[in-house]
């Protein structure tokens, strides 16, 4: 379908490394986004357009760079039907990739089908995959050149449509095993794969989960309303896993009208069975979320939605990483518009915001820092003083930011006195000791420093 409790602290790394964005030309059309993110390896990423230009048209447009970025080239998808939009897209190297197309709800021909290039892009192949006028494809996955897995809504007899496929595309079977919808459909694009794993919600707010590439699924609910927004307007999520259990997950409601939005994190150690909220610090964002494969326990999210001319929302525009599993953000810009976002390790990443034409230089961010070393900037930025140190009552704070809080911490992570809004504290209760001084800002960032208690 179309788609528009935990404590706990972490120490983060006392080395400066700037963690920011470049921005690179897509070669798109004026003011279209990239949708989902296909990255292979460090040179090669492929992405598709959507219009985000508010003309409402469904592009059948794709983006490739096989140089890290420095380059990219767009094309456009010829063989789908008018009537088609791009859903889903999945890529083994520079030439050969594939995406899954499904129905605008116009008249037209070819618009539920699985097409294959391997030459770039230049030139498209429908594949035979059992898609047909009734269905509608959402997803799509290769683990290799060979086994690929493809998804969409549920057809007559009730059950999500799933083909699979050993032989690149050539042939596609239907999953035996493909679970009952129970009046649910999916959308375009929404899917985590971890090795032989696979999630995607609904718009019941459920998650299918296969832990064997598709061949049995297990359904659970979620934290989440609608996924996508359609059945219950206002609703949405995103999720992401690190391996097999553990992962994070978004729920936003009341979207319809600022005032009204909310945003709430979760976590999962079962593969998504449960979830629990987590009790966060810093500025974390509800665009979109992503695990950094390579790193312990780190995560990038992003915003996108910058309110209305009415209600305009800075703060809900920037993006954050997380070396802790949620539990503290911190922030690598602010006030931006960051989208959709994917990486390939600690050191290569990107993420989606709007081109500024064909001969333009933006429409997509790759990812600058080294996020392995749990480590920001900020420190540099904000310029943080705090003195007397070794202390014996008073410890005065100073930042070129406004500060917001102040928490004490001691050396166990245990959480042991906080200060509201202070540019001085005191400290004379403290037992003598070395203790975190966690101060974060009203701009979104966190930063921790130690203090001694004479």
């Amino acid at each position: 379908m179309k788609k528009l409790l935990l404590t706990g602290f972490a120490l983060v790394s006392m080395m400066s490394q700037a963690q920011s964005w470049v921005e690179q030309g897509t070669k798109l059309p004026t003011n279209f986004g990239v949708d989902e993110i296909a990255i292979v390896d460090a040179n090669t990423v492929w992405t598709f357009a959507y219009d985000g230009s508010g003309g409402g048209t469904y592009p059948k447009i794709v983006s490739r760079t096989t140089n890290g970025g420095t380059t990219w080239v767009s094309s456009t998808v010829n063989g789908p039907g008018s009537n088609a939009l791009i859903s889903d897209i999945a890529a083994v190297d520079g030439n050969t990739a594939w995406i899954i197309t499904a129905s605008t709800g116009t008249a037209g021909t070819n618009p539920n089908r699985i097409w294959k290039t391997t030459n770039g892009g230049t030139s498209w192949a429908q594949q035979a995959s059992g898609f047909n006028n009734a269905s509608f494809g959402n997803q799509i996955y290769f683990w290799d050149a060979n086994n690929g897995w493809a998804c969409g809504d549920p057809v007559a007899d009730g059950k999500f449509e799933m083909y699979k496929t050993s032989n690149g595309g050539t042939t596609w079977t239907a999953v035996a095993g493909r679970p009952d919808a129970q009046g649910e459909y999916s959308y375009v694009g929404l899917k985590e794969v971890v090795g032989d794993h696979i999630w995607f919600g609904t718009d019941r707010g459920k998650i299918l989960h296969s832990a064997d590439r598709g061949e049995s699924w297990e359904s659970n609910p979620s934290p989440v309303i609608d996924f996508g927004g359609v059945t219950t307007s206002g609703s949405s999520g995103s999720m992401t896993f690190k391996d097999a259990n553990n992962g994070l997950l978004i729920a936003v409601d009341g979207a319809g009208a600022v005032n009204t939005t909310t945003a709430t994190l979760y976590k999962t150690s079962d593969g998504g069975a449960n979830w629990e909220p987590v009790e966060t610090t810093g500025p974390w964002y509800f665009g979109d979320i992503t695990y950094v494969p390579g790193t312990a326990n780190t995560y990038v999210s992003t915003g996108i939605n910058p309110g209305t001319q009415a209600n305009p929302r800075p703060q809900w525009l920037g993006s954050s990483y997380s070396t802790d599993g949620g539990l503290t953000w911190i922030e690598i810009d602010a006030g931006e518009q960051r989208g959709k976002v994917q990486f390939l390790n600690p050191t290569t990443g990107w993420a989606g915001q709007f081109s500024d034409g064909p001969s333009g230089t933006k429409g997509i961010l790759k990812f600058s820092g080294d996020l392995s070393l749990g480590v920001s900037d900020n420190a540099v930025k904000n310029n943080l003083k705090v003195y007397p140190n070794p202390a014996v009552d008073v410890v005065k704070i100073s930042a070129n930011k406004k500060v917001e809080n102040i928490t004490v911490f001691d050396m166990n992570g245990k959480k042991v006195k906080s200060f509201h809004a202070a540019n001085e504290i005191n400290v004379s209760s403290l037992a003598k000791g070395t203790y975190i001084l966690q101060v974060y800002y009203g701009g979104g960032a966190v930063e921790n420093t130690k203090l001694i208690k004479k």
